[in-house]
């Protein structure tokens, strides 16, 4: 559902696939514990083979949606504190 104009880097590209990874597969997991052994486990992988420093607490919450703006598009949210009163 994201476009290529809106993937302008690759920190842009891993908030995506992290994001979706978390929701297809860290989200189904039965307890605090898994879930937070998955966000490790996707660090250090992605570290290891996207050649990248990030800290895990930067990507364990990251949303993309639909709903943030008029065109539709699906991007990466902002801050949850600013998109509520939106939602509302």
């Amino acid at each position: 559902m994201s476009s290529n104009d809106d993937i302008v880097d690759k920190d842009y590209l891993v908030y995506l696939f992290i994001s979706e990874t978390y929701r297809v597969f860290r989200d189904r997991l039965i307890d605090d514990k898994d879930r937070q052994r998955f966000s490790e486990m996707s660090h250090t992988i992605m570290e290891k083979y996207m050649a990248m420093e990030w800290e895990l607490k930067d990507f364990q919450n990251v949303l993309f949606g639909d709903y943030e703006n008029i065109e539709h598009r699906y991007i990466k949210l902002s801050d949850p504190q600013q998109l509520i009163p939106c939602l509302d």
